[in-house]
């Protein structure tokens, strides 16, 4: 199915790169797949394809109360006619948030642990206890983050370039993308060419990431051509009146809605970077929107406590 796909990618013009003659596109993964946008296709489908290979009927993974991972399995198992089961990290109380409303309408079980039990889901033991609870199912890691999501990532990187040749333009140099787990960053670094370098900005302090990447690539990261930065502004998820001033901005000028966890952190630091000339002039950057506009839903309040009605209908419009 991935094969299949269209990804659209489109030029932004921002004053900036203009200035240090930058070239700036975006990669609109968030519109290939009303159910799984942006990376979360890539990273399921090649999960489901070995799902139904081996004949498991169920899925189950972990995540937060306002997990894209969770939210994008739900909705993709429904559509495909599996049953869907989500280790929730939280009090059962989240069960009405956007998120987790949609998953449980779209049939999954939320089955809400408190944080130590959550620190167990990559424990061998603990896993092994699911597996015997749930015999039917397939234990997929917390965000999809495993060698046949890798597989899937590599393929978008593919993609991306078969989009330029396709267009008979110039590939781009830099590979921009938003980081939380790092398989995407690890699956695009996999599928990348000879003079291209993966940029990661890291949007939570968990470090562990770089373990993660050297793991799925089988190299030290640190001593390669690419980079994981950390772009976290706070903390994951931490939401502030200057990073919506910068998602708005950054709608105004490109007409592109960035999601409030991932794209719009990454977007920022870059940014940050190009002003302090980290780039070659004449780079050409390519800008993975990783998806994850549903997470705006749980955000309206605060959104609105921030911005004022005007905030939530401009980002709302775009939904």
């Amino acid at each position: 199915m991935l094969n299949n796909l269209t990804l659209a990618i489109e030029s932004i013009s921002l004053p900036i790169a203009k200035q240090m003659k930058l070239s700036l596109q975006m990669v609109r993964a968030d519109k290939i797949h009303p159910l799984a946008s942006g990376n979360k296709l890539y990273k399921l489908q090649p999960n489901i394809d070995y799902i139904k290979q081996q004949c498991y009927q169920q899925l189950l993974s972990f995540g937060g109360a306002f997990s894209n991972h969770i939210h994008a399995l739900a909705l993709y198992a429904e559509s495909l006619g599996l049953h869907s089961i989500g280790i929730i990290r939280g009090e059962k109380e989240y069960a009405n948030n956007p998120t987790l409303s949609a998953a449980s309408k779209a049939g999954m079980t939320l089955l809400f642990v408190d944080r130590s039990t959550y620190r167990l889901r990559h424990n061998k033991d603990y896993l092994q206890t699911l597996q015997q609870q749930y015999p039917k199912a397939f234990i997929i890691p917390e965000g999809g983050s495993n060698t046949l999501a890798l597989q899937g990532c590599t393929v978008l990187m593919q993609q991306i370039n078969q989009h330029y040749l396709d267009d008979n333009t110039k590939l781009p140099d830099v590979i921009s993308v938003a980081c939380g787990t790092g398989t995407t960053f690890a699956g695009l670094v996999k599928g990348t060419l000879k003079n291209q370098s993966v940029q990661g900005y890291l949007v939570l302090k968990d470090k562990s990431v770089y373990t993660t990447v050297d793991k799925l690539l089988g190299d030290k990261i640190s001593e390669s051509k690419h980079a994981i930065q950390s772009a976290d502004f706070g903390g994951y998820a931490k939401f502030d009146s200057e990073l919506l001033d910068f998602i708005l901005a950054f709608l105004k000028q490109t007409n592109i809605l960035l999601d409030p966890i991932y794209t719009s952190k990454m977007c920022r630091q870059l940014l940050q970077n190009i002003e302090e000339g980290k780039f070659k002039s004449g780079s050409r950057i390519a800008i993975v929107h990783s998806g994850g506009l549903q997470a705006w839903y749980g955000m309206k309040n605060k959104v609105r406590q921030l911005g004022g009605e005007a905030a939530w209908e401009a980002i709302a419009n775009k939904l």
